[in-house]
């Protein structure tokens, strides 16, 4: 069976007004390259990724959504690497150790989920709904 990564922020994050993208990537022992779509609103991502992967007879696809972060220089996007660098020291830090005793996940921590959305949005929908991106990325709303 195919899978679906979701990336969820918290609800009232600004992340949730970036664009969204899918990646779709080999599962399974399956080998072709990897691509990813969008930019789309993050429901239409979500509803895209679940209609693709989780209805992929063959169960070889993995859908990943994630946030299209707006940067606009390189020293934005190392400013990011630099927190994303950190927090994940600290979250290493936080998962080793609970109360001094040794933590160890595995998969059977990770539960399925059924999927968010019945059917996947429609090609009109789907333009609508770049548009609204492409409108905020570019603050053509704005006076």
């Amino acid at each position: 069976m195919g899978g679906v990564i979701i990336y969820e922020p918290e609800e009232d994050s600004d992340v949730n007004e970036f664009p969204w993208t899918v990646t779709f990537e080999p599962s399974g022992g399956d080998e072709w390259d990897s691509f990813i779509c969008g930019p789309y609103e993050r429901d239409h991502a979500v509803a895209l990724a679940e209609a693709v992967a989780l209805d992929d007879a063959e169960g070889g696809v993995l859908a990943i959504v994630k946030p299209m972060l707006p940067a606009l220089s390189a020293e934005d996007v190392s400013a990011t690497i630099e927190e994303l660098r950190e927090a994940a020291l600290e979250e290493e830090e936080d998962d080793e150790t609970v109360n001094g005793t040794p933590v160890d996940f595995d998969d059977d921590d990770l539960e399925e989920e059924e999927a968010e959305f019945a059917e996947p949005p429609s090609p009109e929908e789907i333009r609508e709904g770049m548009a609204r991106t492409y409108r905020r990325l570019l603050d053509l709303d704005a006076e």
